[in-house]
C-alpha cells in the first residue's frame, strides 16, 4: 500500500515552494546570478539494509513516471513570486513641501502615506514545463514495510524577472528590472513512513503518510540575461555577462550564500506534512475520469 500511496502525496514535495505576494501591479518573469555552469551537487548517499527486498530499477522508473505526471499537474503559477519592500510607505506631514521632521508637528497637521523606501519583487515562472522538466528518482530505500527514504532530482528551465523601484517621499527616483531564464535543477532527500488504518466502511485502508524533506541542495546553470533596463537581445546579454563576471570576481562567495538562503527556504517550506490519503475516493475518482 506505501508503494501505492507515495507518488501521491510526493507530488505535493515537488511542488512545495516559497512564496510572499505583494500589491499589484503583476509583474513577468526572470533569473537568478551566475555567469559560468554551475556544477550539479554531490549526490546525497543513502545506506541500504540488506534484509528488506529492494524496489527493482523498472519499479523506481516507473513511479519516477508518476511523479513527473504530478508535479506537472500541481506546478504553481507562478513558481516563486518574493517581495523584499515592495510596496513600503511612510507616513509624513503634507503641504506645498514634504518637511523632514514631520514629528515636530502636531496631530492636527496634515499627514500623508506615501511610497518610501527601495522596492524589490522577484518572479520565477516555468520554461515550457512539458517539455523541459525532468523528475527522476536518483535513489530510493525501503527500510521497512511502511518506511522509505529517497532522492528526488529535479530539472527544469525558468523564466525569472528582478524589479527595482526607489521611492523617496513619494518621489519614484529609480525604476528597473532584469529579466532572464536558466536551467535550474533540485535534489531533494526525503522520508516516508505511512500508516494503515482499517475502514469499516470501505474495501480500502486509509493511508497516513508522514513525509519530511531532510536536505535539499538548489543548483543552476546555463544563466541568460534577455532584458536589462532598456536593453534587450545582445546588449542585454552583454551588460548581464558583465555584472554577472564582476559580482562573481567582487564577491565569490555571493553565489554559494543565496543558494544556501534558498536551500533553507525550501526545508522550511516543505517541512514535514502528513498526508491523509482515502484510497477508496481516489480510486473512484480515477474510474470517473
Amino acid at each position: 500500500m506505501m508503494r501505492f500511496a507515495a507518488p501521491l502525496a510526493l507530488g505535493f514535495v515537488l511542488t512545495a515552494g516559497v512564496s510572499a505576494q505583494p500589491p499589484e501591479p503583476e509583474p513577468i518573469p526572470l533569473p537568478l546570478p551566475a555567469a559560468k555552469p554551475t556544477q550539479a551537487p554531490a549526490p546525497i548517499p543513502l545506506k541500504t539494509p540488506k534484509s528488506v527486498p529492494q524496489p527493482t530499477p523498472q519499479e523506481i522508473a516507473a513511479l519516477s513516471k508518476t511523479l513527473r505526471t504530478l508535479a506537472l499537474a500541481n506546478l504553481p503559477n507562478p513558481l516563486v513570486k518574493a517581495n523584499d519592500g515592495w510596496g513600503s510607505q511612510k507616513e509624513y506631514v503634507v503641504g506645498a513641501v514634504m518637511l523632514r521632521n514631520a514629528k515636530r508637528f502636531g496631530p492636527d497637521a496634515p499627514r500623508q502615506m506615501v511610497n518610501d523606501g527601495l522596492w524589490r519583487r522577484t518572479t520565477v515562472l516555468a520554461r515550457k514545463p512539458d517539455d523541459t522538466l525532468n523528475v527522476a528518482i536518483a535513489e530510493l530505500v525501503r527500510h521497512d514495510v511502511n518506511t522509505a527514504t529517497l532522492v528526488l532530482d529535479t530539472e527544469m528551465e525558468i523564466d525569472f524577472r528582478v524589479e527595482h523601484q526607489l521611492w523617496k517621499r513619494g518621489l519614484q527616483l529609480y525604476s528597473g528590472e532584469t529579466r532572464g531564464h536558466c536551467k535550474a535543477g533540485l535534489k531533494l532527500k526525503v522520508e516516508v513512513v505511512s500508516k494503515t488504518e482499517k475502514d469499516p466502511g470501505s474495501f480500502f485502508p486509509k493511508v497516513t503518510l508522514l513525509i519530511k524533506v531532510t536536505d535539499a541542495k538548489l543548483f543552476h546553470d546555463k544563466i541568460a540575461i534577455d532584458h536589462v533596463a532598456g536593453l534587450d537581445g545582445e546588449d542585454a546579454k552583454s551588460a548581464g555577462n558583465f555584472v554577472l563576471d564582476t559580482v562573481k570576481t567582487i564577491k565569490p562567495d555571493l553565489e554559494k550564500q543565496l543558494l544556501d538562503k534558498a536551500n533553507a527556504a525550501i526545508m522550511k517550506a516543505a517541512g514535514s506534512k502528513e498526508i491523509k490519503l482515502e484510497l477508496d475516493k481516489i480510486l473512484g475518482t480515477a474510474a470517473k475520469k
